[in-house]
């Protein structure tokens, strides 16, 4: 009956300790996803906001790197900054926003936010400018 008891523990441990081996060999994997979107290109940016290439080239060779005033329209800033890393879109009450983050090969980065206000009562009583993209920020890292 000892041998007996002593045989059935035996196999019971190697068989447990099997099957862990086995189940480690079986767990579920996950599949890899893709990194997000490349952004668009500046060339592309400017063509959806009204620019022209020839605008978003002189940006950057007279401007470059020049942290644009508030109020300053979307076409005069497009190409100061190089190719942006990330671009944001969001909606918000009688406004659109984009941001566009773009990182200098120095390792510092520019945070450029455009604003557009919808004609609407309010945005005519503040006296925003309606209708057309302008820089509401820049900000550069140090």
């Amino acid at each position: 009956m000892r041998l007996t008891r002593l045989v059935l523990l035996c196999t019971a441990v190697v068989i447990s300790g099997g099957c862990s081996r086995f189940r480690h060999g079986i767990l579920p994997s996950f599949a890899v996803k893709p990194a997000a979107s490349r952004p668009p290109s500046t060339a592309s940016l400017a063509s959806q906001y009204g620019c022209t290439a020839q605008q978003v080239a002189a940006n950057g060779q007279r401007a470059h790197l020049a942290i644009a005033r508030p109020g300053t329209p979307i076409c005069d800033v497009l190409g100061r900054y190089g190719e942006p890393v990330s671009v944001t879109r969001n909606d918000v009450a009688d406004m659109q926003l984009v941001s566009m983050l773009h990182r200098e090969p120095n390792g510092r980065y520019y945070n450029a936010t455009f604003v557009y206000y919808a004609d609407t009562k309010v945005n005519r009583q503040l006296k925003r400018p309606i209708g057309r993209w302008i820089v509401d920020r820049v900000t550069a890292s140090r």
